[in-house]
């Protein structure tokens, strides 16, 4: 049986969490600074985090949102602590945040099976499927190295049951594999499509409740056994 792959980008191909955490930390001190030490690291990654999760409602994946986030967070704390700060503060937090957008992402240590999965006799075609902005996820996808291993590249505004209904049309055995819960394997599933969770250190937000049995791995070289001896739910 040959399988159309799937696969996710965002923290299952690179390592994207990693990476914003890494400008969190950036962006947080930076608020500390502004502040005048007045509110602790963790309090201000708090309001951050409740105040992101919140925009996605509004702006979605798009990356204004992320800056924005940031410009509100010192924003709440401003009026909080009936603080003063310069006219451009809050320009330097956002020109701040807006640099996790041209970094090199690095990839995951175990993407190396990818080039062996290209050439596998049972795999039909690979895709990667990716939420977010058309410039952004280019450039990711392009910086990762491993584009010509892949049939397509879909990059999407929305990862919800609508798409994973097309590539189910358009697919004859499609599998997806990826880290989010919600935006990979419970709409892939819904669709009628196999899916494949790879446990990475992944958001809040990837976490959604389901009553789904579901093919977990913990490194994408698990990959061959779980397809090729058959134990992929039907």
């Amino acid at each position: 049986m040959k399988y159309d792959l799937i696969f996710d980008l965002d923290d299952t191909l690179i390592q994207t969490q990693a990476a914003f955490r890494q400008n969190i930390d950036l962006c947080a001190d930076l608020v500390y600074e502004v502040l005048g030490g007045k509110v602790i690291i963790n309090d201000i990654k708090e309001v951050f985090n409740k105040i992101d999760l919140e925009l996605i409602k509004e702006l979605g994946f798009s990356k204004k949102r992320y800056p924005f986030a940031w410009g509100s967070t010192l924003e709440f704390f401003i009026k909080k602590y009936n603080i003063e700060i310069s006219s451009t503060a809050i320009e330097q937090l956002q020109s701040l945040a807006k640099m996790i957008f041209q970094e090199n992402v690095p990839l995951q240590s175990d993407t190396f099976i990818i080039e062996e999965l290209a050439i596998h006799k049972d795999v039909a075609s690979m895709t990667i499927l990716t939420l977010g902005e058309k410039d952004v996820q280019t450039k990711r996808v392009m910086d990762t190295g491993l584009v010509q291993y892949f049939d397509e590249v879909i990059i999407t505004q929305k990862k919800d049951i609508n798409i994973y209904f097309e590539l189910n049309k358009k697919l004859s055995n499609p599998v997806m594999i990826g880290n989010s819960l919600r935006s990979d394997i419970v709409p892939a599933i819904d669709a009628g499509m196999k899916a494949i969770h790879i446990i990475r250190d992944s958001w809040s937000y990837d976490e959604i409740e389901h009553n789904h049995r579901i093919d977990s791995i913990q490194s994408l070289d698990e990959l061959k056994l779980l397809l090729f001896g058959n134990l992929v739910n039907q």
